[in-house]
């Protein structure tokens, strides 16, 4: 009997540290969106490392929860790289983006959309064929058609296209911008771009204390320019960034609304990526 009892407390205990681990330490999700493509398909099951959440690091993969949904347990997991941290500044550009004056290159799988002209169409599916490129979200009218690619995928079309054709085929243009992301404790000065990112972060914070008219705070019904955060945030953005929920439409996103990094993909359609570290 005290050999069963014994046995019985193991498992138990076991059963204790599997749990815990999953609560606190490691999980596995299931990617719903396409906002990371082509570093992560919808479908893919991931590890999720929770102990990074207070532990950013930049560019990291991170599953989070949207800001603008409260008291809702079943809110949806949502995707993205977190690209600035509290306290960062941060300029994004057509080049990509840099933090702290480090630029950082548009990433290989980042999807951007692309337009090409009417009269080279033809030419320019059969490069696509030939490279076995899909046609993903292809769009068009009288003049143009467009479609998403990587940077990668350009880079390979325009070795296949003629100088003249690729006059024709452009890169829709990236919304270039500069913020600061807002640290625990410290002040800001609000510009135009700045009440734009963290309006729903400051009405969160206050408690219905705040307003916003015309692209400017008030607060108790006083015109302010400068706010102080008791909250830290951090910046996102989607590698996918015409298929995607990210910072962009968010803003800043609050740090206990982050789950942890995506480090390990251990199921995928695609062979290539089971079992493969997430960068």
């Amino acid at each position: 009997m005290n050999g069963k009892i014994r046995i019985l407390l193991r498992c138990a205990a076991v059963l204790l540290v599997v749990l815990c681990v999953r609560a606190f330490c490691i999980g596995s999700y299931r990617i719903s969106t396409s906002s990371m493509e082509n570093t992560l398909h919808r479908g893919d099951y991931v590890l999720v490392n929770k102990l990074s959440a207070g532990r950013l690091k930049q560019n990291q993969v991170i599953l989070f929860t949207s800001p603008l949904i409260k008291d809702r347990p079943e809110a949806p997991l949502l995707v993205s790289r977190c690209i600035a941290r509290p306290g960062d500044t941060i300029r994004v550009s057509d080049a990509g983006y840099s933090v702290n004056g480090v630029l950082y290159p548009r990433s290989p799988n980042t999807l951007s959309f692309y337009m090409f002209g009417q009269e080279i169409k033809t030419p320019f599916l059969d490069v696509l064929k030939k490279l076995d490129i899909p046609q993903r979200d292809m769009k068009e009218n009288d003049a143009y058609a467009g479609l998403r690619l990587t940077s990668f995928e350009e880079y390979r079309i325009r070795e296949e296209l003629t100088e003249a054709m690729n006059t024709r085929f452009v890169r829709e243009e990236t919304v270039n911008y500069r913020l600061v992301v807002p640290r625990k404790g410290v002040e800001y000065r609000l510009d135009e771009a700045f009440v734009t990112a963290c309006r729903e972060a400051i009405l969160a914070e206050t408690n219905g204390e705040a307003e916003f008219r015309n692209r400017k705070l008030f607060l108790r019904g006083k015109e302010t320019n400068r706010f102080r955060f008791s909250r830290d945030y951090c910046w996102v953005l989607s590698d996918n960034i015409n298929d995607a929920v990210d910072s962009r439409h968010l803003g800043f996103i609050p740090v206990e609304h982050i789950i942890g990094n995506a480090w390990f993909c251990w199921f995928s359609k695609d062979r290539k990526r089971v079992f493969r570290k997430i960068n």
